[in-house]
């Protein structure tokens, strides 16, 4: 099946690599979130260092192409692609530990629905070479969730923080949930100040109230999820519309020939179609295309803002 796949995957250029099987366990828990966590098989090494077996090829290949890029000064458009085996642990019965993985990534090239199209018209083509009757496909778009924060236009603070949220599974919910909670009248008073003046506060009022501090966690464990508390101090401009909206998109799970259409409901019910329009025509285009250049597979096909994530 690999000289298959192989053979499909001549017309992309780039050779076939297989990356290191062990890295270290903090770098897909910082790009993936700890949800990945129970899902990673994980050891610890003779220097105490937690480390894990790759969870999927992806992650392994953009190593490769950094440090090939670092120290060989490789520019422009590179093509890695792939047939190896990754490792997760099981999450229902049956489920293997290990499995191949197929695919191709794509350095330096330029983002585009035609090149979306053509990527898609491939992967289409592989699996039928391998044999592949029926299947499922899913899609996602994880600029979708971004533009609709980005059309709310919210605080400096609040956008990056729900940015930053949506790299994790529930993390956005979680920071909708903290938002809506609120804030004591000293999380208010930090809002602005940076790390500095946070602890100034901080010290201030625990001399002031004659204090010790004591506990499992560190003052710079404290220091930091305060600061964290006063750049989410955002309830009072993240309005009941917003949050359900946002939620909406979350979970959005429909007919990827509906998608579109499903996004432009919401988003003209939060009054910011004309923000998001752009974002959402770029998706139309994309399905129409991968449409015309593959059609297998898309009967039942899926779509999710943010799958991929």
């Amino acid at each position: 099946m690999t000289r298959k796949i192989g053979k499909a995957f001549h017309k992309l250029g780039g050779k076939m690599i297989d990356p290191a099987i062990v890295l270290p366990a903090a770098l897909p828990l910082d790009v993936c979130g700890e949800s990945v966590r129970s899902r990673l098989c994980m050891f610890t090494d003779h220097t105490h260092t937690d480390l894990a077996l790759r969870p999927d090829l992806t992650l392994p290949v953009a190593l490769v192409e950094m440090e090939a890029r670092k120290v060989g000064h490789v520019i422009g458009e590179r093509v890695h692609q792939y047939a190896a085996r990754a490792f997760r642990l099981p999450t229902v019965p049956d489920e293997p530990l290990e499995f191949l993985q197929v695919g191709f990534e794509q350095f330096g090239a330029e983002v585009s629905p035609d090149r979306d199209a053509r990527a898609y018209a491939l992967v289409s083509e592989v699996s039928v070479h391998a044999g592949v009757q029926r299947g499922m496909a899913k899609f996602g778009d994880l600029r979708i969730l971004p533009a609709f924060v980005d059309a709310f236009q919210l605080s400096p603070a609040v956008t990056s923080g729900l940015h930053r949220a949506f790299r994790e599974e529930g993390g956005v919910t979680a920071f909708l949930k903290r938002a809506r909670q609120p804030k004591s009248a000293f999380v208010r008073s930090l809002t602005g100040l940076d790390r500095i003046g946070v602890e100034t506060r901080v010290h201030e009022a625990f001399t002031e109230a004659d204090i010790r501090y004591f506990g499992n966690r560190t003052m710079d464990e404290m220091i930091s999820r305060l600061m964290e508390q006063a750049r989410e101090t955002g309830n009072g401009e993240i309005s009941p519309l917003i949050c359900k909206t946002l939620e909406a998109v979350l979970d959005l799970e429909c007919a990827l020939e509906t998608a579109a259409s499903r996004l432009e409901a919401l988003a003209q019910s939060a009054g910011i179609l004309d923000r998001v329009a752009s974002v959402i025509a770029r998706l139309e285009r994309r399905f129409q295309l991968i449409k015309a250049a593959a059609p297998h597979f898309l009967e039942t096909a899926c779509f999710s803002p943010g799958f991929g994530r």
